[in-house]
């Protein structure tokens, strides 16, 4: 791999569509490790509005939502399947990622199922071909690993996990910037929205599974978004009985979106890839066209309860 981007003329390094710390911290690091070798470089999202709380990003402003057609090389970062790309790119194409739902669509794929983060991925090749991480890579680095460890209180943190976090913290990244950004700033909207999801939650099988079904009325009148809902079924995780927690919203043009928590007592990435979604042991999403929320959370239930019982 390092030899297809040496020798190529213009790469676009790819976040995945509504990205998180994770996807699009792994593209910053990489457009900063690239700017050293002065190459042409493009950083691109299908996204045009993203997340302001990602700002702190470096090269977060380098953004752009436009494809070039005179790339001669694609990396992809955090992007599970093909289609999470946003854009029919048909040359070559390095796929960085750690979802065991991977479906290695690249015509190079460095994928570790075993990772907690796809930053992990990076910052073990970077290590491995002896690339030096400067500041801003590793506090973009950083930032994925902890956006996709919930701030390290993910059950499968490891040794490996604190010790490139150790490493990183050492390299120059910031950690209370990267807290703050990712947990500690919530807009009024979000707030809002959480104490409604809270006050509508269902527990179901004696308290072992969180529910919360979200509608579009419900976004509309607290003014929250659909990317606020998921710190608020992470949160559920806390509840003493809840071993995973459910939710299925609405989505404004047909269909529902489906996130899936679990404390590592189930797998939920098998279960939604029985609907074409995919994640990790703990973390897993899908996107269900054509189905009603009343229609997935019937069927969704049914399989977390064959997996509970």
């Amino acid at each position: 791999m390092r030899e297809l981007i040496d020798s190529a003329n213009h790469i676009v390094l790819i976040a995945h569509e509504h990205p998180d710390a994770d996807s699009l911290g792994c593209a910053c690091a990489f457009y900063s490790h690239l700017l050293r070798s002065q190459k042409k470089t493009t950083l691109f999202c299908a996204t045009e509005n993203l997340d302001h709380n990602l700002s702190f990003l470096p090269w977060f402003d380098k953004v752009t939502h436009k494809f070039p057609s005179s790339a001669d090389l694609a990396i992809s970062f955090d992007c599970g399947s093909f289609t999470r790309l946003g854009v029919d790119y048909t040359g070559i194409l390095i796929d960085f990622d750690h979802h065991i739902s991977n479906e290695s669509y690249g015509t190079h794929n460095c994928i570790n199922s075993d990772a907690l983060s796809t930053s992990q991925v990076l910052y073990e090749w970077f290590v491995t071909e002896s690339i030096k991480i400067n500041g801003k890579m590793a506090n973009a680095l950083y930032a994925g690993l902890m956006d996709d460890t919930g701030c390290f209180r993910d059950p499968l943190c490891n040794p490996s996990t604190f010790r490139m976090a150790h490493s990183l913290l050492g390299l120059g990244a910031n950690h209370q910037e990267c807290v703050n950004a990712l947990f500690n700033s919530h807009s009024l909207a979000s707030f809002r929205l959480k104490g409604e999801m809270s006050r509508r939650m269902k527990l179901l099988h004696d308290g072992r599974v969180a529910l919360f079904e979200v509608d579009q009325a419900l976004l509309d009148s607290t003014g929250g978004r659909l990317l606020d809902c998921k710190a608020v079924v992470e949160g559920a995780l806390s509840l003493k009985t809840v071993e995973v927690a459910l939710l299925v919203a609405q989505l404004k043009h047909g269909g529902v979106k489906v996130s899936l928590r679990s404390n590592g007592a189930i797998n939920v990435a098998e279960i939604l890839e029985k609907f074409e979604g995919g994640g990790h042991r703990t973390r897993a999403g899908a996107r269900m066209n054509g189905w009603t929320t009343r229609e997935a959370i019937e069927k969704l239930m049914d399989n977390i309860t064959e997996v509970l019982v």
